[in-house]
């Protein structure tokens, strides 16, 4: 060791192990460096300046490389042995020296590699080749990788500890220390600055060559890589002494606390860079500690330890006072700290900037502290990601929270985890659950509950699906962590039978309107509930026919009601609990006789009565039970879905911003998560439903007008095909209405309960359905179908409303389920009808016509030139051909309108047919038209004419009754009847 060398300072004591801000040190270097680059065109005296340098950095990289290699030999190899045979030392002083070892021997390879380079172009090399430039960084991660490890030996008194374990052996070689130029009188301070003082001369040197050199190339452009290395390196001598203050300063706070703290807050990396006894900083008797990783506050003999990347940090300046507060912000708590004068206040205040943007990025700066690193200092991001575990909340007590975080509390995603298992991940906001997020808790032995919900400041609020351990499941809407508004809910089917509950909750409870499908029982309810009992008026359907209706207290059904057996027998009368018969009521069977009196008995296991036997009078329908209709008592169709409504009212309410749109959107299609898009940009030039919205909704003063120029577009057809293409979106908010409708629709009338008595019920509830979407859709209709088709006289069409826009666009959707009650309920006289058709298609078109008594000069036979032989198997292809094929359309279409255009189309095909025949213009007055029209029902086979008839009277336009359309209606049911006849159906036809 050089003699002359000064001594350098230090107590130095710090640095980690393998710190999580060291990179890969031990990247290899290259032996050989290329040298097909030509040398810079720098003049004689220049070039030869760089040469001389070379010269001199090999003799230093030689001597450094000598130094290197006795250091490693006879001071580092007696030490590791040493470590190495001691049983009881500790594993971290270990492990800090074999670190510190390895990076020993990383700088040896790299001075010798260093070497050999300048020793292979001693006197071609170039500014451009010298290894000290090419090799800069290179260069600095070695001697940071080093200084690390020497400075966490230091933090673990490493000196100290080993300097007792080789004191003998130090004692036998005392040549060896001489040689160094170190007293055995101090030895732990003799080792250590045998381990930093010539590692940190090298590095100074270097920084005397590069100086040397950018003195001749200040005013060349090649000068740039010289410069570049010597501020590298300049940063690095900054660095070194920073980081040995630092490792000094710690290792003197780890002496000066009590064991207690010591144990809880040593970690050989991790360095102090600040304390309040150093810089005041009070907050009564609390003492503020800052580290390279985190900010500890220690109060008394406790002591809490926050990660840097969950403190945030404000300035309260009191002008009026003079005061100087600084604001520590951390998870679950405040800190306010008084500074002695704002010069303490902003140092403070900078260097905890620094400490924490530097723990966020995850490196050093260099150097540490200094004018090289204030450019980003303010820089801190206020939305981190960190991972905590709370303590106080009684909510998240014990719980790990990892995720985004806002000034101290969760914001964001994240995900929390309690130590009992349960688990949320979703969004926050203010430090609760707001917005989606899915929150999983055990719900019995090896089983979970699952919440896949939207959440309100802590709370389940919005649409949710749950998934329970018990196979439950609930689709639905919640308040305050309860279900609450409309929602399904049912068990998976997969190993008991199908239960399912759609309707109305509120407070966890079934209340409200809702149907029940009980599978214990056999049977469907429909009606009223009250705290998870059927309550008030409802209808109960089995699976074997029978159904009642009536008013239930508590499950069961008390005082008048109506019974409907499978048979088509009814009864109405007083009932006391489980459908048993008391008092007055009235009997009728399916034949027209009835027993009026007093009846006692449970139904089903012989009646018990006394009073009136009654015939039918012979005007009475013998069937007249069979079309008795179930609903009339129980809640309007008007009022029975409302909690669906609610919510997109709430949708409106809210000013449709996104987070509104996906809790009122919710799950129902598959494709639920697809649906999460930005709604706030609404484009009103285009006709896609997935930009559709208009949803500011009409003030005051304009709604009245908005509503009374829904039905002044131009005969509706942009409108209609607007919201055609909303109603078939599944991102559009009247689109996923639609589909709740549907479901609710299927769930109460289809299914193995369908029933024909709920056909008034169904109807009802479509056309109720259908009026409410016309009211909703002017919130939705974009500006540019206002500005078109919004009139300032405030004209109303007539042309326009539920029944002409909605219900053409929806009823396809529910038209399978609907048609089939309509089947049903129409069952016993389409069969009639179907038997007489079939008795009729066994006539030819000449007998046929002759046997309804069709004029024969209406016959259009005259333009045919046929043999008598021939004319009536030709007849019966050609006639009136156009009309049947134009009414066997009919059934091809769900809209009653187009139903009636096609009836209209086939009286004009008729028509038009016989003025062919007749060769001039005729009216078919009604004696005329009846019997052509029953051939070409006849001709036609309409399987369930009588179900179709009805469904278009039911479900036309209200203003359309009379008129034409009601005149044919009227014939068509007068063919339908005709056809039913028993002489049709039973008597012998013509041959």
């Amino acid at each position: 060791m050089d003699p002359s060398c000064p001594v350098q300072r230090t107590d130095s004591d710090v640095l980690p192990q393998r710190s999580r801000f060291s990179v890969n040190w031990m990247t290899p270097c290259s032996k050989s460096v290329s040298s097909t680059r030509q040398s810079a065109n720098i003049g004689p005296d220049v070039k030869e300046k760089y040469q001389r340098e070379a010269a001199y950095l090999f003799k230093l990289e030689q001597s450094f490389k000598n130094l290197l290699t006795d250091i490693k030999a006879q001071i580092l190899q007696p030490l590791v042995k040493a470590e190495a045979s001691d049983l009881k030392s500790r594993s971290q002083l270990k492990e800090s020296l074999f670190v510190l070892e390895e990076s020993l021997e990383a700088l040896c390879n790299q001075t010798e590699e260093h070497c050999l380079h300048l020793s292979e172009r001693f006197n071609t090399s170039t500014h451009k080749e010298l290894y000290l430039l090419k090799n800069a960084q290179q260069l600095k991660e070695i001697y940071v990788m080093y200084f690390m490890a020497f400075t966490n030996y230091v933090v673990l008194c490493g000196f100290e500890h080993i300097a007792k374990q080789t004191s003998d052996y130090w004692k036998k070689n005392k040549k060896t220390l001489k040689g160094f130029h170190l007293d055995s009188t101090s030895l732990p301070m003799s080792l250590q600055r045998i381990f930093h003082e010539p590692i940190r001369l090298q590095v100074q040197k270097y920084i005397d060559v590069l100086r040397k050199l950018s003195c001749g190339l200040i005013k060349n452009p090649e000068s740039k890589p010289t410069t570049d290395a010597l501020v590298t390196f300049i940063d690095l001598d900054k660095w070194i002494q920073q980081t040995l203050d630092v490792a000094s300063s710690t290792k003197a706070l780890w002496s000066s606390l009590g064991s207690k703290l010591t144990d809880l807050l040593f970690l050989p990396e991790r360095r102090l860079w600040e304390d309040s006894n150093n810089i005041p900083a009070s907050s009564g008797d609390a003492r503020l500690l800052l580290f390279d990783d985190s900010l500890v506050i220690i109060q008394g003999s406790e002591a809490s330890s926050y990660k840097l990347n969950i403190v945030w940090m404000e300035r309260l300046i009191d002008t009026s006072s003079e005061r100087n507060q600084l604001k520590i912000i951390v998870p679950e708590e405040e800190f306010i700290f008084n500074m002695q004068d704002p010069k303490s206040m902003m140092v403070w205040f900078w260097k905890l900037n620094q400490a924490i943007r530097q723990f966020l990025d995850g490196k050093l700066d260099f150097p540490l502290w200094g004018e090289g690193s204030t450019e980003n200092s303010y820089n801190v991001p206020a939305c981190r990601f960190a991972a905590y575990t709370f303590v106080n909340n009684p909510r998240f007590k014990a719980a790990i929270y990892e995720g985004d975080w806002y000034k101290g509390k969760p914001q964001g995603s994240g995900i929390m985890k309690w130590p009992d298992g349960r688990n949320y991940a979703g969004q926050y906001e203010g430090g609760q659950e707001h917005g989606f997020g899915v929150y999983i808790t055990p719900g019995g032995p090896e089983s979970f509950d699952c919440y896949k919900c939207h959440w309100k400041m802590g709370k389940m609020h919005g649409y949710g699906i749950c998934e329970y351990g018990n196979g439950m499941i609930y689709k639905g809407y919640f308040q305050d962590n309860q279900r609450h508004g409309f929602g399904i809910l049912h068990n998976s089917g997969l190993k008991k039978l199908a239960f399912k509950y759609v309707g109305h909750w509120e407070n966890d409870k079934k209340t409200g309107y809702g149907v029940l499908d009980d599978p214990d029982r056999g049977e469907r309810y429909i009606g009223s509930w009250l705290e998870d009992c059927k309550h008030g008026n409802g209808i109960v359907i089995t699976q074997s026919g029978l159904c009642y209706e009536g008013n239930f207290q508590n499950n069961k059904i008390t005082g008048p009601g109506t019974i409907l057996s499978e048979d088509d027998s009814a009864y109405e009368g007083e009932f006391t609990e489980d459908l048993v018969l008391t008092g007055k009521g009235k009997l009728t069977f399916s034949s027209g006789y009835s027993i009026e009196g007093l009846f006692s008995n449970k139904w089903g296991s012989g009646l018990k009565t006394s009073g009136i036997f009654s015939k039918p009078p012979n005007e009475l329908d013998p069937l007249i039970t069979s079309k008795l209709q179930l609903g009339s008592h129980i809640t309007p169709a008007k009022d029975r879905w409302q909690g669906i409504y609610d919510q997109i009212q709430e949708f409106l309410k809210s000013g449709s911003d996104e987070s509104s749109m996906e809790s009122f959107l919710g799950f129902y299609s598959e494709n639920g998560k697809e649906h999460r898009k930005n709604l706030k940009n609404r484009v009103t030039t285009t006709k896609s439903p997935e930009e559709f919205l208009s949803c500011d909704g009409p003030n005051d003063a304009t709604s009245e007008k908005i509503t009374q120029n829904q039905g002044n577009l131009a005969e509706g057809k942009q409108l209609k095909q607007y919201l055609k293409k909303a109603f078939e979106s599944t991102h559009h908010p009247l689109g996923k209405l639609l589909q709740t409708l549907i479901l609710v629709f299927q769930d109460t009338f289809s299914g193995i309960c369908m029933y024909k008595r709920l056909l008034s019920m169904a109807q009802q509830e479509l056309v109720s359905h259908a009026n409410k979407l016309f009211e909703l859709a002017r919130y939705f209709l974009p500006k540019s179908l206002e500005k078109e088709y919004y009139s300032t006289e405030g004209t109303i069409s007539e042309d326009l409303n539920a029944y002409t826009v909605i219900l053409p666009l929806i009823l396809p959707r529910f038209y399978p389920d609907l048609f089939m009650l309509y089947m049903l309920y129409h069952e016993a006289e389409d069969s009639r009808y179907w038997k007489g058709i079939l008795h009729l298609e066994c006539l030819s078109d000449t007998k046929l016509l002759e046997f309804l008594e069709v004029q024969k000069n209406l016959w259009p036979l005259q333009d045919l030139h046929l043999t008598s032989n021939q004319r009536v198997s030709i007849v019966k292809d050609v006639c009136f051909t156009s009309a049947i094929l134009c009414f066997q359309k009919i059934s091809t279409t769900a809209d009653p309108q187009e139903k009636l255009d096609t009836i209209m189309k086939t009286y004009r095909e008729i028509e038009r047919t016989v003025t062919r025949v007749l060769n001039r213009e005729y009216n078919l007055p009604m004696d005329d038209l009846l019997p052509l029209l029953v051939y070409v029902v006849s001709r036609a086979k309409i399987q369930h004419l009588g179900a179709e008839l009805h469904l278009i009277r039911d479900m036309m336009d209200p203003s359309t009754v009379g008129g034409m359309n009601d005149f044919l209606l009227t014939a068509l049911d007068s063919c339908y009847q005709h056809i039913q006849k028993e002489e049709i159906r039973f008597s012998n036809l013509p041959k």
